[in-house]
């Protein structure tokens, strides 16, 4: 049974704004230690921003980990996923892969509603609580951490 979070955050610029900034972000300014939760501090493979389905890129984290990150969709201003998978590290023995989902909806002229969802795949019934777990416990931060980042540069970006 997928292990499934979602985080929502409404940014204060136009939808594609908001796009563009969520697709073009580097990755290892994105996703950063949060908690117990590694960052990314380097990239291997298409290190430019997310365009076309089937653009696959390698993330090294700080706690010494890979995941292999793979575009499965992609439709300018509305939305984007990818899947995750050959994960090492503490991952390892609890993922099989991962999706994740980004869909972004206009509220107003120049408001955006973005959300993110993370749907984890275990690697077996037993790993399936304790990654229930990680990922209730420590994932909604993570996630709307980075999120906030997405929001902090498309609302500079706006402004200009």
């Amino acid at each position: 049974m997928p292990v499934q979070i979602s985080v929502t955050k409404t940014v204060s610029a136009p939808l594609h704004t908001v796009f563009d900034r969520a697709t073009q972000i580097d990755a290892r300014e994105l996703i950063q230690p949060h908690g117990p939760m590694p960052g990314i501090i380097d990239v291997d493979g298409h290190d430019a921003p997310w365009s076309a389905i089937g653009q696959v890129r390698r993330h090294r984290l700080s706690d010494k980990s890979t995941v292999r990150e793979e575009l499965i969709s992609f439709t300018p201003d509305q939305t984007f996923g990818y899947r995750l998978t050959e994960f090492t590290g503490a991952f390892s023995p609890l993922v099989k892969s991962a999706r994740a989902d980004w869909h972004f909806t206009q509220r107003t002229a120049g408001s955006t509603k973005v959300d993110w969802t993370y749907s984890f795949t275990p690697q077996s019934m037993a790993a399936e609580p304790v990654l229930w777990f990680i990922v209730k416990l420590f994932w909604p931060g993570y996630l709307s951490a980075a999120l906030a980042r997405v929001k902090e540069k498309a609302e500079e970006q706006s402004q200009t």
